[in-house]
């Protein structure tokens, strides 16, 4: 199980809560494989993330959009990658059926996505709307 830290906040409640919902997730995720019953949960999990990322991808890249954020088109470039590697994913479990391989590769894409991802890189979307608002 992994925490929620105040230090993830970037400092936009929408796009904070949606992270703290992404992690939720990802615990439950974890919870179901602990108790042997990842295969039962991947397919519901998967299929939130479909939902999620519209919606949360979309949200961001509007907020980015709005304050000029300088590297949005490498933080798009990340978000396809996220999207293609869920969508590859269920693609593998759909022609091949669920697996543990398949249930260790969501975990360590959605480890790597919350630790990596949320806390370095949309990090950065906090520091730069901090520093357009100093500046006004």
């Amino acid at each position: 199980m992994i925490e929620w830290k105040d230090s993830y906040n970037i400092g936009v409640e929408k796009i904070d809560c949606q992270h703290r919902q992404l992690l939720t997730k990802l615990n439950e995720f974890f919870d179901a494989c602990s108790k042997q019953q990842g295969k039962e949960k991947i397919e519901e999990t998967l299929k939130f993330l479909k939902e999620y990322t519209i919606e949360h991808f979309s949200n961001e890249e509007q907020l980015m959009e709005e304050i000029d954020f300088p590297e949005l088109a490498e933080h798009r470039k990340t978000h396809a990658n996220f999207v293609k590697a869920v969508l590859e994913l269920e693609e593998t479990i759909k022609t091949k059926g669920v697996s543990v391989l398949s249930t260790i590769k969501l975990n360590r894409t959605l480890t790597d996505w919350l630790l990596n991802h949320i806390n370095k890189c949309d990090k950065l979307i906090g520091e730069c709307m901090a520093t357009r608002e100093r500046a006004v």
